[in-house]
């Protein structure tokens, strides 16, 4: 058992993707694995620590550089890392951090103007919204951002908490320091692609990695019945919330990590 790999290319370079498993897509069904995804970043419980404490077992498993720093998107309607109610993504990264012995910094980036949500998007559209969107703030003393370091700490439905302790600014960033993108879900590759040039732009050497826990499209993992060909530009949206939910889904963490990790192979 172990990760998924891809390639995802930005310009003439390809770039190391991680993944847990495949994401089914609406148009082909409904699984397990895609409805516990969205109760993820629902930040609903056992879910939400299934997918965390999966990733770190299996990424804990790739060598990372202690200088390495895990960023993440920034939601459409965000133009900077909400320091007030921590996302899903911000306890992946802060539960990675120490795991793997890196830094997470998610208010490295910013974006000069808020964004339309991707999911109803086709490729291009996708791409040409998040053209010179994204922005590095520079790595400079200054205030931290409050990220809970324990991912128990969330509550089991969204709700604001309280502020967890103050993540360190990372010292200033030279050329050739590691950096790892983390997301939920990987469809056409452009909100990566977005990070990776503007992470090239300012550090050209810098290595970069990808991180997302499922990866849209279809494989060998996916159910036959599914009947259904790879993700094309238009045919991609995503499980609606009031799917995610239901009472009849509910498993116990250790049942979901089962169910993450049997997927993985």
């Amino acid at each position: 058992m172990g990760l998924l790999t891809s390639k995802i290319k930005c310009g003439n370079t390809s770039f190391t993707h991680f993944y847990l498993c495949p994401y089914l897509p609406l148009a082909a069904g409904t699984d397990a694995l895609s409805l516990s995804l969205i109760r993820f970043k629902q930040r609903v419980q056992p879910d939400l620590d299934a997918w965390i404490e999966c990733s770190c077992q299996l990424l804990g498993s790739i060598p990372f550089s202690p200088d390495t720093i895990i960023i993440r998107p920034l939601r459409h309607d965000e133009t900077t890392v909400r320091t007030d109610f921590p996302s899903a993504l911000d306890l992946l990264g802060s539960s990675l951090a120490p795991h793997l012995g890196c830094r997470y910094f998610p208010a490295l980036l910013s974006k000069s103007r808020a964004t339309l949500p991707n999911k109803h998007l086709t490729r291009e559209q996708r791409r040409s919204q998040l053209h010179d969107v994204y922005q590095l703030a520079p790595a400079s003393p200054g205030p931290a951002s409050h990220v809970p370091a324990n991912p128990a700490s969330a509550p089991k439905a969204a709700a604001p908490s309280s502020p967890g302790p103050v993540l360190p600014l990372p010292p200033p960033i030279n050329p050739c320091t590691p950096f790892l993108l983390i997301d939920d879900i990987l469809t056409t590759g452009a909100t990566m692609r977005a990070l990776i040039q503007i992470l090239r732009h300012h550090y050209p050497a810098c290595p970069i990695k990808v991180f997302t826990l499922t990866r849209a499209g279809y494989s060998g993992k996916i159910p036959a019945h599914a009947g259904t060909q790879a993700l094309s530009d238009t045919g991609y949206h995503s499980i609606s919330d009031s799917h995610a939910v239901s009472p009849a889904q509910n498993s116990s963490l250790e049942t979901l990590k089962s169910l993450i990790i049997a997927n993985t192979v």
